[in-house]
């Protein structure tokens, strides 16, 4: 077996320098050659995983059995695998289902908390909108009242200056006021 261990410029302009310092450089190249070295074999296991899944003739049969146990538990396996993939299709068909009940559920989270946002503004500007609502009436009392109160004052003064008209010649006239209510 032999190594071939690949000296970049910066290692072999470094010969001069301490050893310690030259086992360190050696120990990091030596690092990143076994990580490229990891993650090509990585690549290459998983592109064969995905040629024999994609290929399964191309495998190599196993020699002939004549007692038939070779096939039979390949058949078990794959009822095995047809049954976990039924069950995997059920639990992602179940899976989907629960994520678009979580989508409705959470659009009509944000619809009621946006109407609940709108009533809570509607509920903050009620008081106002009353004591508006009751000005206005008010206003109309007050107008109303006002013309009420001129008229009786003018009435008032209209009849004060007039004796009774039912009082005889020779007594006293009193005024005819009206009561106040």
């Amino acid at each position: 077996m032999s190594v071939t261990v690949e000296l970049s410029v910066e290692q072999a302009s470094s010969f001069g320098a301490e050893p310690e310092q030259q086992e360190s450089m050696s120990l990091d190249s030596l690092r990143q050659q076994l990580k490229i070295r990891d993650q090509l074999v990585n690549q290459l296991s998983s592109q064969l995983f995905k040629m024999v899944q994609a290929y399964p003739p191309a495998l190599p049969q196993a020699p002939d059995d004549p007692t038939g146990l070779a096939a039979s538990r390949r058949s078990v396996t794959l009822e095995e695998v047809q049954a976990l993939e039924q069950q995997i299709s059920f639990y992602q068909d179940q899976i989907d289902q629960r994520d678009r009940d979580i989508a409705h559920l959470k659009q009509s989270c944000q619809d009621l908390s946006d109407r609940n946002q709108t009533l809570e503004r509607v509920v903050q500007d009620l008081p106002e909108v009353y004591r508006r609502q009751f000005q206005d009436r008010l206003e109309q009392y007050k107008v109303r009242m006002r013309s009420l109160q001129a008229e009786n004052k003018k009435l008032r003064a209209e009849l004060g200056y007039r004796p009774a008209p039912d009082a005889p010649e020779g007594q006293k006239r009193r005024l005819f006021l009206p009561s106040k209510r």
